[in-house]
C-alpha cells in the first residue's frame, strides 16, 4: 500500500516539475524582444506623437467640472484614462487624456503604444516607454 502512494507521490511532482518545464520553455519562446522593424526611430516618434495630438485634440483638452451638491465643492469629471509615454531618459514625450472609447483606437497612438513598453498602471493612467 505503502508503495502505492509513493509511487503516486512521486509521480505527482513529476506532472508538476514537466509543467513548470513546459510554461518555462513557452515564456522563453513567446517573449521576443521588439524586432528592429517595429522599433521607431526618433523622428518617427516625434512626427506620431504630433498626429497624435492634433487628431486626439491633446493640446485643447480642458477639465470638465462638475458642481457636487452633496459635498458643496466642484469635482473634475475625470478621464476614462491618461496615457503617459516617456523616453528613456524619463522624459515626458506625450500625455494623453482619452474621453471617449474610439480615442484609444486611434491607429497612431496604437502604432506608438505597440512600439513602446508597458511600465505600470496606477488607477486610471497607464504608463509606457518608448526606447528612442
Amino acid at each position: 500500500m505503502n508503495s502505492i502512494i509513493n509511487n503516486l507521490d512521486s509521480l505527482k511532482r513529476k506532472v508538476v516539475l514537466a509543467i513548470g518545464i513546459l510554461v518555462g520553455l513557452s515564456t522563453l519562446v513567446l517573449a521576443n524582444p521588439i524586432k528592429e522593424e517595429a522599433r521607431l526611430t526618433k523622428e518617427e516618434a516625434t512626427e506620431l506623437i504630433l498626429l497624435i495630438k492634433e487628431e486626439l485634440k491633446i493640446d485643447e483638452y480642458e477639465a470638465v467640472l462638475v458642481f457636487d451638491e452633496e459635498k458643496g465643492v466642484f469635482e473634475e469629471v475625470k478621464p476614462l484614462q491618461i496615457i503617459k509615454v516617456y523616453d528613456s531618459e524619463d522624459e515626458l514625450l506625450l500625455e494623453a487624456p482619452i474621453q471617449k472609447l474610439q480615442e484609444s483606437k486611434n491607429k497612431h497612438l496604437r502604432k506608438l503604444l505597440n512600439a513602446s513598453d508597458f511600465l505600470t498602471e496606477y488607477e486610471n493612467t497607464k504608463y509606457y516607454r518608448l526606447d528612442i
